[in-house]
């Protein structure tokens, strides 16, 4: 599970059904598809990725790389879960979540142990955890071509996200927990109390936590620069700044984003997909990054958020007092309020969140389709260039342009990318 339901357990909730393209990941979120090769050779001449070497249209080599990529991600979907809650089961029925308890509480001040108790939790967590997360994150990632990084490097960036989430983590949990001891609705008052935190994580990260793992640069290229600059006049985006990020620093990975809320709004592109892509499919990429900010799907994201944290927190306090009080003996805590209860909550989050997957992608699939036309009617981009443009990060990012259904309907926040390719083809003004 590495840190998505543990270090980040409760950004997690709150910002989950506000997917937008920011993810590289290949299986949800890329903007591709791939053409059958016959179709591929008479659609687009064969030319050389310049980053990665690799031609385009793909070659059958690495559609098989691409098959096998997707294969394990989907498997490691399942093994994701299952490890993480095996590991929190292990923290909670060894007593070692009650010892941490019993250890903190030592410390002066309510607040400060608490905190000790949430770094104990996250690196005990992270250590169970490590031996996949380096199996999947890097030597998986390194042997698809897609790793910039040497061992070392990769560690470091993932030991700095660690002491970031303890950082990130302590007000909501201490805020959990003070409710948990006083008001009966505790699931009601944590979620409206979300909403200034949520916002100002949406602020804050693209300024001071982005920044600590990239370099944000002006674009070296300026006639590229005009024509973003010009898209966002014409969509109505005033005051973004636009940045050029060392991604490749990192992956092979393509990709681009517009995120931020007031005075920290940016447009993103990746290095590499500056180097690979041409100013029309750049262009269509970040007229879809730009739908998502006008047709303010950030603030839909929120409130849907917040309406889904509230649903989970109250189906918490209904049934995890009964599963404590069942399994008080095993677990060495009796009540829900206790801090020790921390592990307990997380394994019912990734529960709940994994269940209900399929209602929050499907509103992030909606959202993505009105990106989608927005992309199509700001950008002056024909659909044979934007479908090169979608086509391209699958080649690069080996993404399944045609998952099964129950595979797109249960974990893509984005259409299928077949789908996406043929509504930009078939798409009229």
């Amino acid at each position: 599970m590495k840190l998505s339901i543990v270090l980040f357990l409760f950004l997690f909730l709150l910002l989950a059904p506000m997917s937008n393209a920011n993810d590289s990941t290949p299986s949800a979120d890329s903007l591709s598809f791939v053409l059958p090769d016959s179709v591929a050779a008479a659609a687009a001449p064969t030319q050389s990725v310049e980053k990665s070497g690799i031609e385009y249209p793909m070659s059958p080599e690495r559609y098989e790389r691409l098959v096998s990529y997707s294969k394990f991600v989907n498997v490691w979907r399942f093994v994701e879960f299952f490890v993480g809650l095996a590991v929190l089961a292990v923290i909670l029925f060894t007593g070692l979540a009650a010892r941490f308890r019993d250890w903190t509480s030592r410390i002066r001040g309510k607040f400060f142990a608490l905190w000790a108790f949430i770094v104990l939790f996250l690196a005990v967590d992270y250590l169970f955890n490590l031996p996949f997360s380096i199996y999947r994150n890097y030597f998986v990632e390194n042997s698809y071509g897609f790793m910039n990084q040497t061992f070392m490097q990769w560690w470091g960036e993932d030991l700095l996200g660690l002491l970031i989430g303890a950082i990130f983590l302590i007000v909501p949990v201490w805020f959990l927990y003070w409710l948990l001891n006083r008001l009966k609705r505790w699931w009601l008052w944590f979620s409206l109390g979300a909403i200034p935190f949520v916002i100002l994580v949406v602020v804050i990260v693209p300024v001071v936590i982005a920044p600590l793992f990239n370099d944000f640069g002006p674009l070296k290229d300026k006639k590229l620069e005009t024509e973003i600059l010009a898209l966002a006049n014409k969509a109505g985006i005033e005051g973004a700044d636009i940045f050029e990020v060392d991604a490749s620093k990192q992956s092979t990975k393509v990709n681009a984003y517009m995120t931020g809320l007031f005075g920290t709004k940016r447009i993103v592109l990746y290095d590499t997909l500056i180097k690979d892509f041409t100013t029309d499919e750049i262009k269509t990429v970040m007229a879809h990054e730009m739908g998502h900010y006008v047709m303010n799907h950030l603030w839909w994201g929120l409130s849907l958020s917040i309406l889904y944290i509230m649903v989970a927190l109250w189906l918490a306090s209904r049934l995890l007092p009964v599963t404590i009080s069942r399994l008080k003996d095993s677990l060495r805590f009796e009540r829900l309020g206790d801090y020790a209860s921390l592990p307990l909550i997380a394994a019912y989050l990734s529960i709940f969140s994994f269940i209900f997957q399929p209602i929050t992608n499907a509103t992030g699939r909606m959202m993505e389709r009105q990106s989608d036309e927005y992309a199509m009617r700001m950008s002056g981009v024909d659909g044979e260039t934007a479908a090169t443009a979608f086509d391209k990060m699958s080649v690069l990012n080996l993404s399944d342009p045609d998952p099964s259904a129950l595979v797109e309907f249960w974990f893509y926040s984005h259409p299928s990318l077949k789908k996406r390719m043929e509504f930009a083809r078939t798409w009229k003004p």
